[in-house]
């Protein structure tokens, strides 16, 4: 029976609370683990040991208190036995957690990614270059299964809150081979989970990093004079911010068809904010600062993979490229360098070829 799969999610921001919180409630054994220089994401509930989900109009979602077999900072401890391994944080947080998680590594887990920004191949190349021989298997998906906030300060602690419940969410294992065998397991939790080609899919696809980047930098002066005390999709996300996401998305897809991969058709991104109702909800406010993690996560993490790769395939990122240089500029860092690169990824000096033959196979 499925809720007697074992499960660690890893992190304690948003995501992974809202994940720890939902797969509770479905009947399953969940351990909560943070590392412990971040104890104080989850000090609350490693006290109280329980965490209520609540939703919001239009979620469906199961709701409720319920309790977690174990709030931790031990990562061992945290993994130990269990079957499947999701760790949701932010992408500037993976390797720190991978590194820490490596050596516990038992075989025949699953470790789920989840939004992927390139986690799946790092992973994948970090257990290769350690010689950790761990027949585990890798997966990472394009989003995250919810938009949600956790310990939110009209809520208070050890309380998350579901804004969108996600339709369709892509999956991918490296190698793609393994995919299937992670849906076997994942799908009946998660039915919206589907296929994704491979792992250049998943983290290609990321919408954040299509979005985020103009949304914020083409209304810094508002965001620096308010400190974000605005409604950023609702206000903020106007025509002409649309038509940069929408050039982005273009630029973005021009890479992805280099890679075999069909273009996502999407209608425009101002009629599609215009017409939805989750950008009214309270907790859509702007980031306080542009050091924001729509920035310092969604450049480097999103959009400088993004254009390396268009450099390889020959596709121009005009767009992509201008929004990379502006957020160097606003924050006094070289997200070029600081970025994911090619040689980071493990990618430098492979073909087109060569990379499709990696994700798919793993191994050249």
């Amino acid at each position: 029976m499925k809720n007697m799969l074992k499960i660690a999610v890893l992190g304690g921001g948003n995501s992974a609370q809202t994940m720890a919180a939902d797969l509770a409630l479905q009947g399953f054994h969940v351990n909560l683990c943070d590392l412990p220089q971040f104890a104080k994401n989850v000090e609350y509930l490693m006290k109280t040991g329980e965490i209520e989900k609540y939703g919001s109009i239009g979620t469906s979602g199961r709701t409720g208190l319920t309790k977690l077999n174990m709030v931790t900072t031990d990562m061992g401890e945290a993994v130990r036995h269990v079957d499947i391994i999701i760790i949701a944080i932010p992408a500037y947080g993976h390797m720190t957690f991978y590194e820490s998680l490596a050596e516990h590594l038992e075989d025949g887990q699953i470790v789920v990614t989840l939004p992927g920004n390139w986690g799946a191949l790092r992973l994948f190349n970090y257990l290769k270059e350690k010689e950790l021989k761990k027949t585990v298997k890798i997966a990472e998906t394009d989003r995250c299964m919810h938009i949600c906030r956790a310990a939110e300060s009209w809520l208070g602690p050890g309380k998350v809150r579901v804004i969108i419940e996600r339709g369709e969410v892509k999956i991918a294992a490296i190698p793609a081979g393994d995919t299937s065998e992670v849906l076997k397991v994942l799908q009946p939790i998660y039915p919206q989970l589907k296929p994704a080609a491979h792992v250049l899919e998943t983290s290609l696809n990321n919408s954040n990093s299509i979005v985020h980047g103009p949304l914020v930098l083409m209304n810094a002066g508002w965001i620096e004079h308010t400190r974000g005390q605005f409604m950023i999709y609702r206000d903020a996300a106007t025509p002409a911010v649309g038509e940069v996401v929408d050039a982005i998305r273009d630029e973005r897809d021009a890479v992805t068809e280099g890679f075999d991969l069909l273009s996502i058709p999407d209608p425009p991104f101002y009629e599609r904010i215009k017409n939805a109702q989750w950008p009214k909800d309270p907790c859509e406010t702007g980031p306080p600062d542009l050091q924001h993690r729509y920035i310092s996560e969604d450049i480097p993490y999103g959009l400088v993979p993004l254009t390396y790769l268009g450099d390889l395939l020959k596709v121009p990122t005009p767009v992509c490229d201008a929004i990379i240089e502006l957020s160097s500029k606003v924050n006094r860092v070289n997200y070029w360098e600081e970025g994911l690169t090619l040689e980071s990824l493990g990618l430098k000096l492979q073909t087109p070829g060569e990379i499709l033959s990696l994700v798919n196979s793993g191994s050249i």
